[in-house]
């Protein structure tokens, strides 16, 4: 061993250039490795993305000694490259290189076509540039010389590509290639890391700003994350419920459905739209549907849950309204069909022909239509009696053939329908037999309102026929006095005075007023 080390020794005493040579180059390599190990610090403390592609493009300029260089990002859309940063080319030729295609006849587009790095010593001597138009601009840049590295992730997606350019013909050392390649390495991994954070980062922003609540929980049930979505639904900040077992929103009745739910999530089950009760910080009870997805760790394994809240009371509730709205429809649609049955029956043993039957009958549904109608019009709530009278006599209305007057009183839909039936009557009687007959008859409509002495009111109607002729003997007893004589108890709860005199048909009808 001594006299290996005494033979090196003197070979290297014996020739100095030898050793110029060496120093030389360990001292670019030492350089070399510092300038690496320093651009490596920049880059992990690099915090904005834009400001990392000039640090790599910068880095790589510098390891290769080349005069210009650019860096692009792989658009997988588009399958092609797109520019993101450029030291040394000119406006004109970098709005020309802004996006490169495969087909492209530069260093950077062949790599991409080739999936591997390209390297051009001399742009005048490659057959694949000669007669492009990348050739034009290629010399109106000065460029002479060109080399393109893709980034490509450790999973082996393509990132982007990294080029740099010589003004001369020139061939990277080996050397410079591989130091390129660390640099490369690092990049790409730092470039990818940095995407992931911002994706990350953007997705904490869409679900901290959602409208629903979002919380995540590990496979002991015990809440990890909980945004501001979930702070406005269940009333608890994140400070209040982390670390606490996720049933604290859970009814005493449904603690059972937690552990279904993860029995289901650990069999790698997605639970969607799952509708339930869960319980405020205030104990009062809401609506939620839940979709819930298992959570995994970057082995596979299923370490938690991510469950979505969305408040369904507003859904609920309208649920509850249709359902009371289709049974009192229901309800409706049944008595009306029961009340068409009565008057088809009792028109046709009034009705001495078919078409005496038909009219009777065409006017009496007729009547209950147009109450329908208003009814309809005011979504139900009822309607104003003042515009159901002109409504019934408006076939009939001259100048001075009939009054009216009272301060508008609005009936329930129950009474509506019950006095538009009376009205009909007593209009179509006034216009057969009555009043309305002739051209000297006149009606008098009145009405008002009038305290019960019980804290409520009733409401007393008139009718009054003056100047017709005698009241024939099938009006005292035909199925319209019947009906408007056991309408008026039946549905009105209220009393009626019918009454046929020589000067005219009157008739008085009070019932108490429903409030609406």
């Amino acid at each position: 061993m001594r006299g290996s080390c005494i033979h090196r020794f003197e070979v290297t005493h014996h020739h100095p250039e030898v050793v110029r040579s060496m120093l030389e180059k360990l001292s670019r390599q030492t350089d070399s490795s510092l300038r690496l190990q320093e651009i490596s610090t920049l880059l992990i403390q690099e915090g904005n993305l834009d400001a990392l592609y000039e640090r790599v493009l910068n880095a790589a300029i510098d390891l290769m000694s080349a005069d210009v260089g650019s860096m692009q990002k792989y658009d997988p859309k588009q399958d092609e490259l797109e520019l993101l940063t450029t030291r040394g080319f000119d406006p004109e030729s970098a709005a020309f290189w802004a996006r490169v295609k495969r087909a492209s006849a530069t260093s950077c587009g062949m790599a991409l076509s080739e999936g591997r790095r390209v390297i051009v010593p001399d742009v005048e001597c490659s057959d694949v540039i000669t007669g492009s138009a990348d050739l034009n601009v290629l010399r109106r840049a000065g460029i002479r010389a060109m080399h393109s590295t893709p980034l490509v992730s450790r999973s082996g997606r393509l990132l982007g590509m990294i080029s740099t350019h010589w003004r001369k013909p020139h061939h990277p050392t080996e050397h410079e290639l591989r130091l390129l390649d660390v640099l490369a390495r690092q990049a790409a991994d730092l470039i990818e890391r940095q995407e992931s954070e911002q994706h990350l980062r953007w997705f904490a922003s869409i679900i901290e700003s959602s409208e629903d609540a979002i919380v995540s929980k590990d496979l002991a049930g015990i809440i990890t994350t909980w945004n501001k979505g979930a702070e406005r639904l269940f009333g608890y900040t994140s400070e209040e419920v982390v670390g606490k077992p996720i049933t604290v929103l859970f009814p005493p009745d449904r603690y059972d459905e937690e552990r279904k739910i993860l029995d289901r999530i650990k069999r790698g089950e997605r639970i969607e739209h799952y509708e339930t009760v869960r319980r405020r910080s205030d104990g009062s009870s809401v609506d939620v549907s839940l979709t819930i997805s298992p959570v995994k760790n970057a082995e596979g394994t299923i370490v938690g849950a991510s469950k979505i809240a969305r408040d369904i009371t507003e859904r609920k509730l309208a649920e509850a309204r249709e359902k009371i709205l289709m049974a009192e429809l229901d309800h409706r649609v049944k008595n009306v069909l029961a009340r068409v049955a009565m008057v088809m029956m009792s028109s046709r043993d009034a009705s001495s022909s078919i078409d005496e039957f038909t009219q009777s009958l065409s006017g009496r549904i007729n009547a209950m239509a147009a109450a329908h109608a208003l009814l309809s019009k005011g979504r139900w709530h009822g309607v104003g009696l003042d515009g159901l009278v002109h409504n019934q006599l408006a076939p009939y209305v001259t100048d001075a053939n009939i009054t009216i007057s009272g301060t508008d009183v609005v009936l329930s839909p129950v009474a509506t329908q019950a006095m538009a039936m009376v009205l009909h009557e007593l209009v179509t009687n006034a216009a057969k037999y009555g009043a309305l007959s002739v051209s000297t008859g006149q009606v008098l409509v009145n009405w008002e309102r009038r305290s019960n002495g019980h804290g409520a009111a009733n409401l007393v109607f008139g009718w009054r026929e003056v100047g017709g002729p005698p009241t024939a003997a099938e009006v005292q007893s035909g199925y319209g006095t019947r009906l408007i004589r056991e309408l008026v108890p039946y549905d009105l709860e209220g009393t009626v005075d019918l009454r046929f005199a020589a000067e005219g048909v009157s008739c008085r009808i009070e019932f108490p007023l429903t409030p609406v």
